[in-house]
């Protein structure tokens, strides 16, 4: 998933890096940050259609979305009764934000970065882990970016705003790990920000585009025997979390049949129950690793437990980013049936 890197077997040669490539290498990916930070703040301002402001105290008029997008205000009740910003729940969502990128930086710092430092440079690697390192990147920025708007709508922005705010520190916290990354032995990977950054904005894609609420991300785990194995990625003795453990991950993308059936099929097909194609990779720490393909039947949660308050309802779209045990079917690299897969 987003987040550490193993090394990636760079030689001493290719290792020496001209301090002036360093200064513009760094230059030109800070460049990059800048430039994401502008535009991303440019975008949404432009969708506030307001000037942005320091106020404590923001009516939540100038947050409202066009009269043509459905909107919604978490409150106790789903519906706002508040005309401004709720400061008090913002200050929390803030702290709550603060110790949790701290947190994460600690773990990094210690894990990863700590005794690995290098001079700035890019680097990619298309092969780390099979591709489930790069899907494990979109899917963390995509659960990052829910997390962040849901936590501004229970401070009483709007449905349309908390998205596009959310996308912004979704964005920004992957651009920092890529940054921090370019500074030591993993390399500043763009790949992996290309990934980033569609994680983050698949939310709002999925808000403008309806259509694409079809299609949802989601992840199972089961540690495999890397996990915590010296012979596996990072280094001797190092704890690892599953984020580091890519064998043990599935990434999976979700089908909400109910609206791709035929309409004459469609009464007979439940509407929680959905169609997921799964990826995952293993033996990643050999030089014969392989993907694995599932399809499995799968639970669109959301549609499981009562919307009937706010909490609930949040309850449902947050449990959605898990598969849950369902059959399923290896289809690759040879068949085999589970009555239940994780």
């Amino acid at each position: 998933m987003e987040g550490p890197h193993r090394p990636k077997g760079r030689s001493e040669a290719h290792n020496r890096i001209l301090p002036i490539a360093d200064k513009v290498s760094a230059l030109t990916a800070w460049r990059c940050v800048m430039r994401l930070t502008v535009l991303t703040l440019c975008a949404v301002n432009t969708s506030l259609s307001v000037p942005l402001g320091d106020s404590s105290s923001i009516p939540v008029a100038m947050f409202a979305p066009p009269a043509d997008v459905p909107d919604t205000v978490n409150s106790v009740d789903g519906v706002s009764d508040s005309s401004e910003i709720n400061t008090t729940r913002l200050a929390i969502i803030g702290g709550t934000l603060a110790v949790g990128v701290t947190t994460i930086h600690v773990y990094q710092a210690n894990g990863w970065w700590k005794y690995n430092a290098a001079a700035f440079h890019f680097q990619e690697d298309l092969t780390y882990g099979l591709w489930v390192d790069k899907l494990g990147h979109f899917y963390a920025a995509n659960v990052l970016t829910f997390v962040l708007s849901r936590s501004l709508q229970w401070a009483n922005f709007s449905e349309r705003s908390s998205l596009w705010w959310g996308f912004a520190g979704s964005a920004l916290f992957q651009t920092y790990v890529e940054v921090e990354d370019g500074f030591h032995t993993w390399g500043f990977d763009r790949v992996d920000f290309a990934f980033d950054i569609a994680g983050a904005f698949y939310p709002l894609a999925q808000h403008y585009v309806p259509a694409l609420q079809v299609f949802n991300f989601k992840f199972s785990y089961h540690a495999s025997d890397l996990l915590n194995n010296p012979g596996g990625v990072g280094f001797r003795g190092q704890k690892h979390l599953m984020m580091d453990d890519y064998e043990g991950q599935t990434i999976w993308l979700s089908f909400r049949m109910n609206n791709i059936l035929p309409s004459s099929v469609e009464p007979y097909w439940p509407d929680w129950l959905c169609l997921a194609v799964g990826y995952g990779a293993r033996d990643v720490a050999t030089p014969d690793p392989y993907p694995v393909v599932f399809l499995a039947l799968d639970y669109d949660v959301s549609r499981i437990i009562p919307d009937h308050t706010s909490f609930l309802k949040l309850l449902g779209e947050a449990l959605n980013f898990i598969h849950f045990p369902a059959p399923a079917v290896r289809i690759t690299p040879s068949a085999i049936w589970y009555g239940f897969y994780f």
